[in-house]
């Protein structure tokens, strides 16, 4: 690895003059396990309760001068950014949750180092998705190695039914359309909730084939598959 990028648009050479010294070790996705222990069985039971964040630590020096003042104009844009990707797996990115940035610590004249620790969300999502758009029932596959919760953008009007792996979402599209956003749990038509307007689960596709019924009404769905990868 010699860069990450963050936000799809800052390169840590290219843009913020960074090297990478030490390259972060960065896990699979790691499950939340409880064990629970039962009067009279052999072992335990095995309850799931979802996935530990992903958590990577990187060293980055720069090298030069006006070192302060360049780590300053650095600093921002890597503390506040939103995802990342690496350049020697720039295929998949990560979510981040929080970043922290250590001091400046000078090895050389002309050489400062600090450490960079990122929190993630638990999984790595496929870069450049382009929208599924559907006018009628079909599938979608999902070539991940986990579950996705996809963002859909259903259209039509009156109230009517979107039908995903057989579970009914019934709808009350009156401006025409909402989008179900299920990573937030929210339905929400432009910025306002309308989480009244819906009735069932927010949809998740299961790895491989997923089946979509449009019912009676409902003219277009948009969907923004988030595959993801452990």
């Amino acid at each position: 690895m010699n860069s990450f990028t963050l936000d799809n648009t800052i390169n840590s050479r290219a843009n913020l003059g960074l090297r990478i010294t030490q390259p972060p070790f960065v896990p699979a996705a790691k499950r939340v396990v409880e064990p629970i222990a039962v009067d009279g069985r052999e072992g335990t039971l095995t309850m799931l309760r979802g996935w530990e964040d992903t958590v990577f630590e990187m060293r980055a020096a720069l090298v030069g001068t006006d070192i302060p003042n360049r780590w300053r104009t650095a600093l921002p844009k890597i503390l506040n950014a939103k995802t990342i990707f690496f350049s020697n797996d720039n295929g998949v990115y990560f979510k981040i949750k929080h970043a922290e940035a250590g001091a400046l610590e000078r090895r050389l004249s002309s050489l400062y180092e600090f450490p960079i620790i990122f929190t993630c969300a638990p999984f790595r999502y496929l870069r450049n998705v382009p929208l599924t758009t559907m006018t009628a029932s079909g599938t979608v596959n999902n070539t991940g190695t986990v579950y996705s919760l996809p963002k859909i953008i259903v259209y039509g009007t009156g109230s009517r039914t979107l039908t995903i792996n057989g579970k009914p979402i019934i709808l009350n599209l009156l401006s025409g359309s909402l989008i179900l956003d299920s990573e937030l749990k929210e339905c929400y038509f432009g910025n306002v909730a309308q989480n009244n307007r819906m009735t069932g689960d927010f949809p998740v596709f299961n790895v491989g084939n997923n089946t979509i019924t449009l019912g009676t009404g409902i003219t277009k769905i948009e969907i923004e598959p988030r595959w993801r990868y452990l």
